[in-house]
């Protein structure tokens, strides 16, 4: 070690946010310490906080955060990240440590981003382009799968809810289909009451009656936003949580699309769609339909979500309705209409158009298919 060359420890120590008094650990790895003060480490989707601490003498001694310049530190997604500090005197070791969200989420940061098709090549209801300000949540990183949904499908029917349907997927491990917007509203209830926590919708505006059962409307001011139970992503969430931080780019990780990328129909229409396999994705079209993959079979985007193009649609809260060129903060759509909104594109004989992270499908809530499924939010 050269003198004056500052000793680094790399941490494996990662403080999870308390859950009835538990604390997670997880290894992560500082993957460059720049004696100048420049640090990188690798990040974690479920990281809600960042906090980078010194010792003189770790085991012995206590672990400090003053002293390194540093006001906050970037979260939201598994990748690389870089911070700048001001380095203490050597002999010095460094850790970072995270807070943690639930278990299968990711933490999507609040931002702005521009919503909609900056290419001009989709449907004009992808129109105009938009500023959208979306405050901090969680994300579920796969599409929910059929064995999440029936265990808590069977307690829901064990516990006063009623459903229209059992659901149907091709294996435990891929996303469940065949199930209504209703349903999947009512199935999140069912959840959070599952877990002790509050629900997020109610037949009421008061708040006082869940929604347990029957084909309901549910309006935007009988959603209890501030609840920490399950609930679906509004449209804007959606496609804020869809570009995993990129601007102006047609899917998650950029401009192009492959069978490498995703599970969806591919085809020689758009020039965007570069794959080298035509048609139905050639791993996952066998025996009978749906062709549909594991949850989290591609890689995910920066924010470590999974799926967020291809497999299968998912609901949002969302009625369709059409956009205004207004810059707007956490928008959940109209207030009532015909149709709730469907994104992502599916495995079916959706093209890479469809696939596209602006583009806007929508159905009456009771529709159910084998290309349409869901994933969950939570606030903090």
């Amino acid at each position: 070690m050269k003198p004056g060359f500052p000793q680094f420890f790399v941490c494996a120590l990662v403080l999870g946010a308390a859950v009835r008094g538990l604390v997670c650990a997880q290894e992560f790895q500082i993957t460059k310490l720049d004696p100048a003060g420049e640090l990188t480490f690798q990040g974690i989707a479920r990281a809600m906080a960042y906090k980078m601490e010194w010792s003189s003498a770790p085991g012995k001694g206590e672990w400090y955060r003053e002293g390194l310049g540093l006001v906050e530190m970037p979260v939201g997604g598994a990748g690389e990240r870089m911070v700048r500090f001001q380095p203490r005197p050597a002999p010095c070791f460094y850790r970072v440590v995270a807070t943690l969200g639930p278990e299968g989420f990711a933490f999507i940061p609040a931002g702005t981003f521009r919503m909609g098709d900056s290419f001009s090549e989709g449907h004009p209801v992808e129109r105009p382009v938009h500023s959208v300000t979306v405050r901090s949540f969680y994300l579920q990183a796969r599409e929910t799968t059929k064995e999440e949904w029936d265990e808590v499908h069977a307690w829901g029917l064990a516990s006063g809810y009623a459903f229209g349907g059992q659901g149907a997927a091709k294996a435990a491990n891929h996303p469940i289909y065949d199930v209504t917007w209703y349903d999947v509203v009512k199935w999140c209830n069912a959840r959070s009451e599952k877990e002790g926590r509050l629900p997020c919708y109610y037949v009421d505006a008061s708040f006082a009656a869940v929604y347990r059962s029957g084909e309901v409307d549910i309006t935007n001011d009988r959603v209890l936003w501030t609840a920490n139970g399950y609930r679906l992503p509004t449209e804007a969430e959606w496609e804020m949580a869809a570009r995993g931080g990129l601007e102006g780019k047609r899917y998650p990780w950029g401009d192009v699309i492959t069978h490498l990328q995703a599970n969806y129909w591919s085809s020689t229409t758009y020039s965007y769609d570069t794959s080298s396999t035509r048609g139905y994705h050639p791993l996952y079209a066998s025996g009978s339909k749906p062709y549909t993959s594991p949850v989290g079979s591609f890689t995910p985007n920066s924010y470590g979500l999974y799926d967020m193009t291809g497999n299968v649609w998912e609901w949002c809260w969302d009625w369709f309705g059409n956009y205004s060129s207004a810059a707007v903060n956490d928008p959940r759509g109209v207030f009532s209409g015909s149709s709730r909104i469907l994104r992502g594109g599916a495995w079916e004989v959706f093209s890479a158009r469809e696939a596209r992270v602006t583009y806007r499908a929508g159905s009456v809530p009771s529709f159910r298919s084998n290309i349409v499924g869901f994933r969950q939010a939570r606030g903090r």
